[in-house]
């Protein structure tokens, strides 16, 4: 299968419609990816295949996550934009803020703002201790452990906000007495990996 189709029946299983206008999106995000990893290896995975599934598809996960918890969201430890970009192609009227403190990742994202002609997306090129924004939701994909996420992150997020963490199987001890929301689980499409995404309240 190529990277178009690979793509498009991943979020036909995960019951996400997708226009011509987004396709070419992620399509124009693979080809760029690929030319500035072999120069600053923003990501390891190098095939078509890997990054769609395991970049592309794991972050459109979120989508589902986010949806009527708010629509100004903070990508904490963005890397080179997941999930914070594949949600903004897929859901254009979110205002996403990409936290990465990488210089060479934060360049990375800049540059996609500027070849995706994204709008309301900021890349803030800080630690997320140092962020003074406030959000509806932080989002985090595997980058830490719940609590200690939620103690990076507690200035960022309002009051009633979300923390929400992509997980893979190994999550329950870290939840422990949290206030968790939700747990949404999928089965990662092309895989038999099962993601996890926990949401909890800022309260």
């Amino acid at each position: 299968m190529s990277p178009e189709e690979i793509l498009v029946h991943g979020l036909r299983e995960l019951e996400i419609i997708i226009d011509e206008k987004a396709l070419g999106a992620f399509l124009l995000y693979l080809e760029e990816l690929k030319k500035w990893n072999r120069a600053y290896n923003l990501t390891s995975l190098k095939e078509d295949r890997e990054i769609v599934i395991k970049h592309f598809l794991d972050s459109a996960l979120f989508l589902k996550a986010v949806e009527g918890r708010g629509g100004n969201i903070a990508d904490v430890g963005s890397g080179a934009g997941f999930p914070g970009i594949p949600l903004k192609i897929l859901k254009p009227e979110l205002k996403i803020a990409l936290i990465e403190a990488s210089g060479k990742k934060s360049a990375f994202l800049r540059h996609m703002k500027r070849k995706l002609s994204l709008q309301d997306i900021d890349v803030i090129d800080r630690r997320v201790e140092e962020v003074d924004e406030v959000f509806d939701i932080a989002l985090t994909r595997a980058l830490f452990k719940a609590p200690e996420f939620m103690k990076k992150a507690a200035h960022m997020v309002k009051q009633g906000g979300f923390f929400i963490l992509g997980k893979g199987p190994a999550y329950e001890e870290e939840i422990k007495g949290l206030p968790v929301e939700a747990i949404l689980s999928r089965t990662l499409p092309f895989t038999k990996a099962v993601r996890h995404l926990i949401i909890i309240r800022n309260r």
